[in-house]
C-alpha cells in the first residue's frame, strides 16, 4: 500500500495572485507565468477599489471592493471620487445651515484652532548660533 503525500497549505497571497492574475489580460497573464514572477509583482498591480465610496459609508469588506489594474484610468477616477465626495460635503454642509435657519437654531460654529504660543516645544533649548561653539581666547 502507497502512503498518498500530505499536501501542504497554499499561501493566500499566492492565492490571491491567482485570482487577480484571471483579470489581466490573456497575454500579461500568459507572460507573467511563463517568467514565474513572485506573487507580489501581480498583487502590485492591483489596488482594491471601493464600490461605494469609504467616505459615503462604504464597507472595507469584500462585497464593496472591485480589484483595479493600476493605471491612469484609475488615477482620473480616483481624482473625480475625491471632488464628488467634497462637493456632497459642502451641499450637506449647506444643507444643514438651511435646516437650522427654518428651525430657529443658532448657526453652527467651526471651533477655532489654536496656534502654537511658542515655535519651539517647552523644554527644549533654541539651537545656538555657530559662532558660540567657537573656543574663545582671552
Amino acid at each position: 500500500m502507497t502512503r498518498r503525500r500530505s499536501r501542504k497549505h497554499i499561501p493566500l497571497c499566492e492565492s490571491l495572485a491567482a485570482a487577480r492574475a484571471c483579470l489581466l489580460p490573456q497575454a500579461v497573464r500568459d507572460d507573467l507565468r511563463a517568467r514565474r514572477v513572485h506573487h507580489s509583482v501581480v498583487n502590485r498591480m492591483f489596488t482594491d477599489d471601493h464600490i461605494i465610496l469609504h467616505t459615503w459609508g462604504g464597507s472595507d469588506k469584500w462585497w464593496n471592493l472591485d480589484p483595479r489594474i493600476r493605471d491612469a484610468s484609475l488615477k482620473n477616477k480616483d481624482a473625480a471620487d475625491t471632488s464628488r465626495a467634497a462637493k456632497a460635503v459642502r451641499i450637506q454642509r449647506v444643507n444643514e445651515d438651511f435646516a437650522r435657519q427654518v428651525l430657529g437654531k443658532p448657526p453652527r460654529t467651526e471651533p477655532k484652532r489654536t496656534i502654537a504660543s511658542r515655535p519651539f516645544p517647552q523644554g527644549h533649548r533654541p539651537l545656538r548660533s555657530g559662532n558660540s561653539f567657537r573656543r574663545r581666547t582671552p
